[in-house]
């Protein structure tokens, strides 16, 4: 199995500390492209691997590594088996997710666990993540159809960068030709991809998804009165201390939304459990955004 590969190239570099493709390959007996594909999982893996090319080229590895101890700890390999087993889970790896289980086991049963199970929709995204993937790596000029979060239809032509996954949704870092600077595009609203030859890459940073600008933007301040029933929800958020009690069934906090459909649609999530409680502008808007939707029943 493939996992089984990996660890016995590690195994194998702890003894000799440098190796070639060939000799790897005839070890193992794959081709000398599986053999790269494996080094560059194990180097993504955080194995302290290097490739040098030339007369005294290899595959080294790193001299940070001592002889007579393990290449990690038992705390590092914890930390590659879950990274590793949420990147092949998200990825579809079947044989390779259920091997990686077996570098953490207690009893017989492991004692971390992360479920990222895919929605029906997630999973048949996964061609589309794949062929982005492959266009990011051999640098290749997309084009697609693209419907912004307004409902706008427009095409893009961009070259890709990047992918991520992230609140079970996957999106794309991309220079766009039509805006000239670099965009997040959410991969459900592509359709009609098309390559469109090559590109040379930029000077690229990738794009911050945690409190980066594009996602903070035209957000306010929203004081909320929240349920004990849901109150999990926002402590798992904001943390214990921005959760204050106020009785034994409610608890204030300030939460961060748009004054628009998209924050209107995440307190709707929380329904009955969740009561906007200032800034009045705000609570407005999302009583009147009540009303409408109150109204789309009556008219049916």
């Amino acid at each position: 199995m493939k996992i089984d590969r990996h660890m016995g190239i590690v195994a194998y570099l702890i003894d000799h500390r440098k190796t070639t493709a060939k000799e790897l390959s005839e070890t193992f007996q794959v081709n000398r492209r599986t053999i790269m594909r494996d080094i560059d999982d194990l180097t993504l893996a955080g194995i302290p691997l290097y490739c040098k090319k030339g007369k005294n080229g290899g595959i080294y590895l790193m001299d940070s590594v001592k002889m007579n101890k393990p290449p990690l700890t038992k705390t590092e390999l914890i930390s590659i088996e879950n990274s590793l087993k949420s990147r092949l889970q998200v990825l579809n790896d079947d044989a390779a997710f259920h091997a990686i289980l077996k570098l953490n086991r207690v009893e017989g049963i492991s004692d971390f666990d992360i479920d990222l199970s895919l929605s029906k929709g997630n999973t048949e995204l996964r061609k589309r993540v794949l062929d982005l993937l492959l266009a990011v790596r051999n640098t290749q000029l997309i084009c697609f159809d693209y419907i912004n979060s307004q409902g706008e239809e427009s095409q893009k032509t961009v070259e890709p960068y990047r992918i991520v996954f992230k609140d079970k949704s996957w999106y794309m870092d991309a220079y766009c030709y039509t805006t000239e600077r670099f965009n997040v595009y959410k991969l459900a609203r592509m359709s009609s991809l098309a390559i469109k030859g090559t590109f040379s890459k930029r000077n690229y940073q990738p794009i911050i998804y945690n409190g980066g600008e594009w996602m903070e933007k035209d957000k306010i301040s929203v004081e909320l009165l929240v349920n004990k029933i849901v109150v999990d929800k926002f402590l798992e958020l904001l943390g214990k201390d921005n959760v204050k009690k106020v009785d034994d069934s409610w608890y204030t906090v300030v939460y961060p939304l748009k004054d628009n459909v998209f924050g209107y649609n995440k307190l709707l999530s929380y329904g009955k459990f969740v009561k906007v409680v200032s800034p009045e502008v705000f609570r407005n808007h999302f009583m009147e955004y009540i009303d409408e939707v109150k109204h789309l029943y009556r008219l049916s």
